[in-house]
This record gives structure tokens, sequence and C-alpha cells, in this order.
């Protein structure tokens, strides 16, 4: 049975191999969190961040 990956799982290898895109995403989700006040997505995706760096 094949093993299907996770949103996060597919971030992080992308980022993994395009770290120059990073600062652009954290712009994206730094102004998502202020238009929405989403906290838990905010740090979800610094999670993913963080995993990677």
């Amino acid at each position: 049975m094949r093993k299907l990956r996770t949103l996060d799982e597919f971030e992080e290898e992308y980022f993994r191999k395009h770290l120059e895109k990073i600062d652009d995403y954290l712009t994206e989700i730094f102004q998502e969190y202020a238009d929405n006040n989403d906290y838990s997505t905010l740090l979800a995706s610094l999670r993913v961040v963080a995993r990677v760096w």
C-alpha cells in the first residue's frame, strides 16, 4: 500500500529544494494572518519553515 504525504511534508520538501522562496512565503503567511487573524494557520506555517531551516 502506498503512503501518501501530508501537506506539511510536501511543503517541507518543496522549501528544502527552494530555500530562496522562504522569504516570500513568510511575507505571505504574515499578510494572511494580518487579514484573517488565524493564529493556528500562522503557527502551522511557521512550524513548516522551522523544520526546514
